[in-house]
């Protein structure tokens, strides 16, 4: 089978991957070559590329730029110039090649203007509607997730990793959202211990690693840090990642200003590649991910891979990975106090409690080998195939039409915002 993957954010040659999407494509492309079929990333980028990089053929187009007064007509438009790039690019790979299947990220509702003949699918990379009540910019986030609506429908089928955003997105475009979890495997081969011993080494220490934003659960976090440094004296709290502004304060300054007169047991290191991020994950006695909304988090993942004790937030996608009590913790989503309670539980246990559970945690990321889950992928795609004709949701036109087509979407998108907002 040759499967075709199309997202609009992937690493050009060289470049680590970083976020989800990036690790994603880069572990389901290598373990689908593992598995026999061939894989090619659709992607774009600063200038035109293409070149095989561990098996995979990989494309990058020129991305598209807008220069409109009004942003949010702005943001619009570059998007659908980049919908329209990227699928022409696209339909000269179906003229050259043969190509099973198309794999299409949610972001930026790139399958919106697709009208070929191949069967498609569309993976909830996210669904910018449920982060809604945790950006600034509410409008921007409303016209990704329309596009992101619209772009389903020239699909024949759609699937999520977590079965909160799965149900989420079914419920707003009546469809069903089947649920197919990420697989992983550790591909780092070795590890860079530099970075742990210089900084961390002998220290007792809980973790935060991942992306500092609002729907992270940073600033909760930042709530309830003072009392655990006051209560659990021998614990350091330790952050790695990129922090992302809000209009009010940063949060390496928020959790700073929080830690207060023990701020000189608030460790913070800007994000870590994994050969040097593994190990200060496999010393941190246990890990904590307060998110207000997740979508299967890569992070809490690798966490449990290395058997560390997890605390994660209920009703969020937290819950489909962990077992609350026996292979990580739950607390309540934005709520300080409960995250409290369960980072001085974790701590209270002693090292036979902590295996335990860690090793159980270590088994459910077990059913995410690749060779379990990919197949499953691979299933799904056949079935996909082999009922497109039944249940085709695109339909197959030539480019003039389908670049009419999109532009009545943008001219919709506009009277839809503009009316209200704009």
């Amino acid at each position: 089978m040759v499967i075709l993957f199309v997202a609009p954010l992937y690493e050009e040659k060289g470049v680590p991957p970083k976020g989800g999407v990036s690790m994603y494509l880069r572990r389901v492309t290598g373990a689908l070559n593992e598995l026999g079929h061939s894989t090619i990333i659709l992607s774009i980028g600063t200038k035109n590329r293409h070149y095989i990089e561990n098996g995979t053929e990989i494309y990058f187009v020129s991305a598209a730029f807008s220069s409109i007064n009004n942003k949010y007509l702005n943001i619009i438009s570059r998007l659908i110039k980049n919908n329209i790039i990227v699928n022409r690019k696209i339909k000269e790979l179906l003229k050259t090649r043969e190509i099973d299947m198309i794999q299409f990220a949610s972001i930026w509702g790139l399958s919106a203007g697709y009208f070929g003949n191949t069967p498609a699918v569309m993976r909830m990379s996210i669904y910018s509607k449920v982060y809604r009540e945790y950006k600034n910019d509410k409008m921007s986030v409303d016209i990704k997730a329309f596009l992101e609506r619209m772009a389903v429908k020239r699909c024949n089928a759609v699937f999520s990793p977590s079965n909160v955003i799965a149900e989420a997105f079914s419920k707003d475009i009546h469809r069903k959202v089947s649920v197919i979890e990420t697989p992983f495997w550790n591909e780092s081969q070795e590890y860079d211990n530099s970075i742990y011993r210089k900084e961390l080494e002998g220290k007792k220490y809980f973790l935060f690693f991942g992306r500092m934003v609002v729907d992270k659960g940073i600033y909760v976090l930042a709530e309830c840090l003072y009392a655990f440094l006051q209560q659990n004296p021998e614990y350091y709290f330790v952050c790695c990642g990129i922090e992302e502004f809000n209009d009010d304060e940063n949060p390496v300054s928020a959790l700073t200003k929080a830690a207060g007169k023990y701020v000189s047991r608030f460790i913070y290191m800007k994000s870590l590649p994994h050969s040097s991020l593994y190990p200060v994950i496999k010393h941190a006695d246990f890990v904590v991910f307060p998110s207000l909304i997740d979508n299967f988090s890569n992070a809490c993942i690798e966490a449990m891979y290395f058997e560390r004790v997890v605390i994660g937030t209920d009703g969020t996608s937290y819950e489909q990975l962990i077992d609350d009590g026996r292979s990580g913790f739950l607390c309540k989503p934005n709520d300080a106090g409960s995250l409290l309670e369960k980072m001085n539980e974790a701590a209270s246990m002693d090292g036979e409690q902590k295996a335990r559970m860690g090793k159980r945690a270590g088994m459910r990321i077990e059913r995410l080998r690749p060779e379990i889950v990919v197949k499953k992928l691979v299933r799904y795609y056949q079935y996909v195939i082999d009922n497109a004709d039944k249940k085709k949701c695109g339909t197959a036109c030539d480019e003039k039409t389908g670049r009419e087509l999109l532009c009545q979407t943008l001219r919709n998108t506009r009277r839809r915002f503009q009316c209200s907002h704009i």
